[in-house]
């Protein structure tokens, strides 16, 4: 997968700590688990291609899980499709969402990624992120089909 933008802020602050190198993205998801003071902001072609934001990867506190957080543009009459997929395809009492930002114009997508089939926390951060643009590929498609 191809990155344009990879960077570590303080979820604080939202200050920038580091523009991250290629080889950071080589890290286990653990990562986010062990820096919860941090997120990590994604940019990609792959992204564009199937209408999502950057992507941010960071650790719930809260419920102790990693997320995936990212806007993806569709209008608001997908909410059925959409929302079903997700009921679908994730694993249930987890903690994972869409709600639609009528200001922007996109859905704001909060995924827990444990709740995706094939979740190991051993996995690099970049195959969490192959993992979540495949997830959203099949989203997308559902979305389409309807």
């Amino acid at each position: 997968m191809q990155f344009t933008v990879v960077e570590r802020l303080n979820k604080e602050t939202e200050e920038l700590i580091a523009v991250a190198e290629p080889s950071f993205l080589q890290e286990k998801l653990s990562y986010v688990a062990e820096h919860q003071q941090e997120y990590i902001y994604v940019e990609s072609p792959q992204f564009e291609a199937l209408k999502m934001d950057a992507v941010v990867l960071e650790f719930d506190e809260a419920f102790e899980v990693p997320m995936a957080l990212f806007g993806l543009r569709y209008q608001k009459k997908v909410s059925a499709n959409l929302k079903q997929f997700l009921k679908d395809n994730l694993e249930k009492g987890l903690v994972s969402g869409a709600m639609f930002s009528g200001n922007e114009g996109i859905w704001e997508i909060n995924i827990s990624l444990n709740a995706m089939k094939n979740y190991d926390e051993a996995q690099t951060i970049e195959q969490t992120l192959e993992k979540l643009v495949a997830f959203v590929a099949e989203m997308v498609q559902a979305i389409e089909a309807k």
